[in-house]
């Protein structure tokens, strides 16, 4: 019996020690985490008169192209007062895709033939995104087919010069002639 009496009075004692860890006080953390990062302004081009300008507005964190959904909305009352204004059409959406400085602007219109002061709202909002150096419209093609038998020889350069603005690559530098002194 005495081996099992030595083990139990081990056992307490290892039980009373706490196993070598011994009792300390608070341990400070740091300072309470505090957001550090301010995001970067966002440009986007709106008309005055019949020129574009670009004017700043917040951005947020990790949305480089915040600029084009902020198209999609109406210029602030401040925005407003000065004079600016959107040519997009209400309910079209803009949303992008990034590929190696290429920004693909798709709208959800279908045959998109804006005038040249819209397009150039449009491209030189989504070139001032960080890294973009050329953008290129992406939009669904419609075509009306007629009762008796496809379509004619103008239906079908219309659909080649669709394909064609398509293809096309825009820099806002090529709208250099509209924007605002």
């Amino acid at each position: 019996m005495r081996p099992r009496c030595l083990l139990a009075g081990l056992g307490v004692l290892l039980a009373l020690t706490g196993c070598g860890v011994r009792p300390t006080g608070p341990v400070g953390a740091g300072d309470i985490p505090r957001p550090t990062a301010q995001p970067n302004p966002v440009a986007v081009y709106l008309v005055r008169g019949d020129r574009l300008a670009r004017v700043s507005r917040p951005g947020l964190l990790n949305q480089p192209y915040l600029g084009l959904q902020q198209l999609t909305v109406a210029p602030t009352d401040a925005e407003r007062q000065l004079g600016y204004r959107t040519l997009l059409p209400g309910g079209v959406t803009l949303m992008a895709y990034d590929s190696s400085g290429l920004l693909t602007v798709r709208v959800n219109r279908a045959n998109v033939r804006w005038p040249r002061l819209l397009l150039g709202q449009v491209v030189c909002t989504a070139n001032a995104a960080p890294g973009i150096k050329q953008v290129r419209l992406d939009y669904p093609i419609a075509v009306r087919v007629r009762e008796k038998g496809g379509t004619g020889p103008e239906d079908s350069r219309k659909v080649d010069d669709l394909f064609k603005e398509m293809a096309t690559r825009y820099k806002c530098d090529e709208f250099a002639d509209l924007m605002a002194n």
